[in-house]
């Protein structure tokens, strides 16, 4: 099954398509960092305790897409193979928040093959934060460029209703560039740490993690894979997931092929996922 196709088949509906209430549903981005240590391990943050959103909770570097991502320079200054994401408009935008977001939460310069360029956007992740400068006029000042080639897209999920926020969100995977050592701002993320996936859902199951169905999804997927090269060839091509719950927050993801995928009480999300399960399985 690819990704066209049926409702529950492909990766959702459109925007317009996706019933809402007076919360105005706004485009995300959230990128799954890897590094082999030698094994698999994933980069987790824990968010700020004074967040107006899933405030103390393990999730990934991510966050809204803004108006800088959709800058129209940004098809000069930016290469690599974009797909489409299935639903969402100006795919490129999802990948662009996904730099930046990165830049400016954990210091981390994905994309960036010049060290020293990374670097310096590295130096004005506050003032990319703040507002204060754009990252397309930092890129073109340098004169390089982005390569989105190894931003890879594996889900796509929709917050669902009632919620103070919600978010229309594209997950990717990434190798984590080399030498780069992930500090968090303090504002919106307090603690980082590089985890191996089915270490994280041990300490989920026994209450040390609090984490909600789009994050527990991809560290189900990622502890059935030992390395990142299989992970990333993983994504090519690989059939969409439409994914069920119990409980947001409580209870493993069910992927369509799963035995208890209707068990009873179990419910459909806006959630899909299309990287599948690794040689050691789950």
């Amino acid at each position: 099954m690819g990704r066209g196709g049926s409702e529950q088949g492909s990766a959702g509906p459109h925007r317009d398509e996706i019933p809402t209430d007076d919360v105005p549903i706004r485009s995300a981005a959230t990128v799954v960092l890897l590094d082999d240590r030698p094994d698999l391990h994933v980069l987790a943050l824990r968010r700020t305790d004074a967040s107006t959103f899933v405030a103390g909770y393990t999730l990934f570097p991510g966050g809204a897409v803004d108006d800088g991502d959709h800058d129209a320079r940004w098809g000069d200054l930016s290469s690599g193979a974009v797909g489409a994401l299935p639903g969402m408009d100006d795919p490129l935008s999802y990948r662009i928040a996904v730099v930046r977001e990165t830049i400016e939460e954990i210091g981390v310069a994905v994309g960036i093959a010049d060290e020293e360029v990374a670097a310096d956007l590295v130096a004005r992740r506050h003032d990319l934060e703040s507002g204060a400068v754009s990252l397309a006029d930092l890129v073109s000042a340098a004169g390089a460029h982005l390569d989105l080639s190894g931003i890879h897209p594996v889900a796509r999920w929709v917050t669902p209703m009632p919620s103070i926020k919600r978010y229309d969100t594209a997950f990717f995977v990434a190798r984590v560039p080399a030498g780069s050592r992930p500090v968090v701002d303090g504002r919106e993320a307090v603690h980082a740490e590089w985890c191996r996936p089915a270490d994280a859902l041990e300490r989920w199951e026994a209450g040390e993690l609090t984490m909600i169905s789009p994050t527990i999804a991809m560290f189900q997927r990622l502890a059935s894979w030992r390395t990142v090269d299989e992970v990333l060839a993983a994504t090519t091509d690989a059939p969409v997931r439409h994914v069920r719950i119990l409980d947001d927050s409580t209870t493993p993801v069910r992927f369509e092929g799963d035995d208890d995928y209707d068990a009873l009480g179990t419910r459909a999300t806006l959630g899909w996922v299309w990287l599948p399960a690794g040689p050691l399985g789950g």
